[in-house]
């Protein structure tokens, strides 16, 4: 298998989606779009094994022809082989190709659900991203080198809401299947955000001037999907436990797991979070009214993780300085 062959049809796959889902009439545009993007990424991470000298096949058995891998088994085997760059959060990526491979699957056995390509859309223009920012790290291939970034939503109506697109009619009888879907997405983000994955590379939500405006984690999938819900739609507000699950040791150790150079110490958090303010920030920290210690988010296992030994060491100093100069005042 050429490695060139795969990544030169993984771009076409992906300028394709990309082409198809803006065309201003296009039906089965959402099923297309996501089988393309699929496509895209299996044939890039078929590339990346490739290329480290990786087997793409399944063990061969007698009398039958070899059968390469899935997109699914890909993931897994770039995963244990730590070939995801080091720029891109693979976690966090992952959970946004198994979202889509997850529609294109249920689209292939003949789901049809008015309202998903809604629900769809955030993890399709958050995955274009990711896509562009895994090929120029892994294979230096720029797909806006092919393609203009300029394009604009323009319809007739308004870009969906990030949360009323998922009303559901009361009478649809694909009600089920929508909230099995949607707990499908909800299970991956909230894998994604247990490993410690950068949310912001799962799903992007756009304001109407295209600017990325929040992050979309499972909280934000909570809606009421059931016959009896008579079209309106029940909003959980964000729960800390699942938004900041890890304790300072907690934290610690993630960020060990993930990061390169020297081991991250109790005293390195102490430095970062004095120079930073990251317990001030809810998107790092957040601590009960009555409580005694904050807990942390997944975000900031990958902000921790993503300092160099060389940028901790001039933090440790500042803090140390600081703490002297403290001292002799006291």
């Amino acid at each position: 298998m050429s490695i060139k062959r795969l990544v030169d049809n993984s771009m076409a796959a992906m300028l394709a989606a990309v082409e198809v889902y803006n065309k201003p009439q296009m039906t089965y545009r959402d099923e297309v779009t996501v089988t393309l993007v699929v496509n895209a990424w299996e044939l890039s991470l078929k590339a990346t094994l490739r290329q480290a000298n990786r087997s793409i096949f399944y063990p061969k058995k007698r009398g039958e022809r070899y059968r390469s891998i899935g997109v699914d088994d890909a993931i897994g085997r770039v995963t244990s082989a730590k070939l995801w760059p080091s720029t891109v959060d693979g976690p966090a990526i992952s959970a946004n190709i198994k979202a889509l491979s997850e529609y294109r699957d249920r689209a292939i056995h003949l789901y049809n659900a008015q309202g998903l390509g809604a629900v769809i859309y955030p993890f399709l223009q958050q995955n274009v991203l990711n896509y562009r920012d895994f090929m120029v790290a892994r294979f230096k291939r720029d797909l806006a080198d092919s393609m203009t970034w300029q394009l604009l939503p323009l319809g007739a109506t308004a870009p969906a809401d990030a949360v009323q697109f998922m009303k559901v009619d009361k009478n649809s009888t694909m009600v089920a299947e929508v909230e099995d879907f949607i707990n499908e997405l909800r299970g991956l983000m909230d894998e994604a955000q247990s490993a410690g994955g950068d949310m912001s590379r799962v799903a992007t939500i756009y304001d109407i001037h295209m600017q990325s405006v929040k992050k979309l984690t499972s909280a934000d999938l909570v809606v009421a999907v059931s016959p009896t819900a008579d079209g309106q739609i029940a909003i959980r507000k964000s729960d800390p436990n699942q938004t900041h699950p890890y304790s300072a040791s907690e934290l610690i150790a993630r960020v060990n797991a993930k990061r390169n150079g020297r081991t991250f110490s109790s005293y390195d958090h102490q430095a970062v979070c004095w120079k930073e303010s990251l317990r001030d920030n809810p998107k790092y920290a957040w601590k009960h009214s009555n409580g005694a210690a904050h807990v942390w988010s997944g975000e900031a296992v990958n902000y921790l993780a993503g300092l160099t030994d060389d940028q901790l060491a001039i933090i440790r100093a500042e803090y140390g300085a600081q703490r002297k100069a403290r001292s002799r005042r006291r």
